[in-house]
């Protein structure tokens, strides 16, 4: 059995909060804890609980400890006839906090969980502690510093995720324009090392757009609460962020230039260019990693051959090779398969299994289910640029739960870790 205790706070309601967060399984803890610039009490208690379930990796049984009446109640009461209404209240009005509300309903869904509450500030020992952490968040926040996160005493074990893990991304609060079209608007997404993660959603979710954003294509209106990092920075050099994150898209496949000859596409990677050119000088032990990553991919016969010339399954395996030159940390790929055929897909997929295999984290972002490996293991739901659910794989890729965010439905299979969509 496991001990969650929760806590959130606000100064000046809305103004800074933040969430605290203590796990406990037997001796072991994990303290953990976090801010929002701009907030509500409500949305810090609602956060806590969330942040708390999200890092599990595993359904676990556990006793949830609050002393907020609206999470308890809310979660164990109040919430079923929100879901029936539509998520409307007795009066028809919008239910409040509804997205940090989707969010608990779908994580606790796939745990044992026992909702208890406490009385705050009256002397309950682990109340105390995570009402120390709340407030450590809220002035963190305040102060306008980094997201917090920190572990004592030994972590808990096996079932807790490495939320402790340095943020790859962190997005908070931001608005996204492509165009005179709001695509985000107060979107947060957190993405750890070491975290391997699937954004499934529909044609015009907002997948795309998140890929320019890591890219550098677009970027964040200027907002006071709008936070974006990259392995820890607010402030980046583009190229340098190039060369810790490989990005395979659809967007670079179709512009990439066809006379482009196979060896050139995976030296274009040390410039982030499209093709290599006359100015750009690579060294032997440049040249020689490009020679080593098309023999990995299997390649390296094709490196004379022009881009325009070869399959997509080796134009996909090509891109791969340009991204993977660096050796980067991260891998993020936009619908890696689309377009392959059976054996060809296969293939892709176990190369992806590879990467992952030697420790890099990958994010992949498509909306087909069969391209998700077993090895990812968080699910994050877009939809209409708002994420709608974010969990665990057995929590979310089930029936119904696909089935709603597709509008259609749908009937999931699933054999050896893999899932696939069927019709009805």
């Amino acid at each position: 059995m496991i001990d969650i205790y929760t806590d959130g706070a606000c100064s000046g309601n809305p103004g800074p909060g933040g969430w605290g967060v203590l796990l406990r399984v037997g001796n072991d803890e994990t303290e953990l804890n976090g801010g929002e610039p701009a907030t509500t009490n409500n949305r810090m208690e609602l956060l806590a609980v969330i942040e708390a379930l999200q890092s599990f990796t595993q359904p676990v049984t556990a006793r949830v400890y609050t002393d907020s009446q609206y999470v308890q109640k809310g979660i164990s009461e109040w919430i079923h006839d929100w879901k029936r209404r539509g998520w409307k209240t007795a009066a028809k009005g919008p239910v409040k906090n509804e997205d940090l509300w989707r969010r608990l309903d779908v994580l606790a869904s796939g745990h044992t969980l026992e909702w208890h509450w406490v009385r705050g500030h009256n002397g309950h020992p682990e109340n105390e502690r995570v009402d120390a952490l709340a407030r450590a968040g809220l002035q963190q926040a305040r102060r306008g510093g980094k997201p917090t996160g920190r572990s004592t005493a030994a972590p808990v074990k096996e079932a807790v995720r490495r939320i402790d893990a340095d943020p790859i991304l962190n997005i908070q609060r931001a608005t996204v324009y492509r165009g005179d079209t709001c695509v985000f608007s107060d979107f947060s997404f957190v993405l750890r090392e070491r975290e391997h993660a699937v954004i499934l959603g529909p044609n015009g979710a907002g997948k795309s757009t998140l890929l320019k954003l890591l890219a550098g294509e677009v970027h964040t209106v200027p907002l006071d609460e709008t936070k974006l990092t990259l392995f820890g920075e607010e402030r980046w050099n583009v190229w340098d962020v190039r060369k810790q994150i490989g990005v395979v898209s659809h967007d670079l496949q179709r512009d990439y230039l066809i006379c482009a000859e196979g060896l050139n596409v995976i030296l274009s990677g040390f410039y982030a260019s499209n093709d290599t050119y006359a100015y750009q000088e690579f060294s032997e032990g440049q040249i020689s990693r490009a020679w080593d990553v098309m023999k990995e991919l299997a390649i390296d016969s094709l490196a004379g051959r022009r881009f325009g010339h070869l399959s997509t399954g080796e134009q996909r395996r090509f891109l791969l090779g340009r991204a993977l030159v660096h050796d980067p940390s991260v891998l993020v790929l936009d619908e890696p398969t689309s377009g392959l055929d059976l054996k060809a897909c296969f293939q892709y997929l176990d190369l992806l299994r590879t990467q992952i295999g030697k420790g890099k984290t990958v994010l992949l972002v498509t909306h087909h289910l069969h391209e998700i490996p077993p090895e990812i293991d968080r699910v994050i739901f877009l939809k209409d640029g708002t994420i709608v659910a974010d969990g665990l794989k057995k929590t979310l890729l089930i029936s119904d739960q696909v089935s709603r965010l597709f509008d259609r439905n749908v009937t999931l299979v699933h054999a050896n870790g893999w899932y696939q969509a069927l019709p009805g």
